[in-house]
C-alpha cells in the first residue's frame, strides 16, 4: 500500500473514488471564495443563493454525513455483528 492509497483504502474506497469526492468539495469551496471575494471587492454584486454561506454550510454537511455513512458501510462490511 502506498502513501496515496493508504487513505482512501481506510475508507473503504478507491484513489480515483476518493480524488472526485475531494475535488468536488474543492471546487465548490472554490467557487464559494471566489463569490465571497468578488462581493467584498464590489459589494453591489451579490452572492447567489446557491453560493452563500448557508448553503455552503448545508453542502458540507451533506457531503460530509455521505463519506461518513459510506465509510461506516465499509466498516460494517469488514466486521459483520456476530450472530
Amino acid at each position: 500500500m502506498t502513501i496515496f492509497t493508504q487513505h482512501p483504502h481506510d475508507q473503504g474506497i478507491s484513489y480515483f473514488e476518493h480524488w472526485a469526492f475531494a475535488i468536488g468539495i474543492a471546487w465548490r469551496l472554490l467557487r464559494s471564495v471566489l463569490a465571497f471575494a468578488i462581493h467584498a471587492l464590489f459589494p453591489w454584486i451579490t452572492i447567489e443563493k446557491q453560493l452563500d454561506l448557508e448553503a455552503t454550510s448545508a453542502f458540507l454537511l451533506e457531503r460530509n454525513d455521505f463519506i461518513e455513512t459510506a465509510a461506516d458501510k465499509t466498516a460494517d462490511d469488514a466486521y459483520p455483528a456476530a450472530a
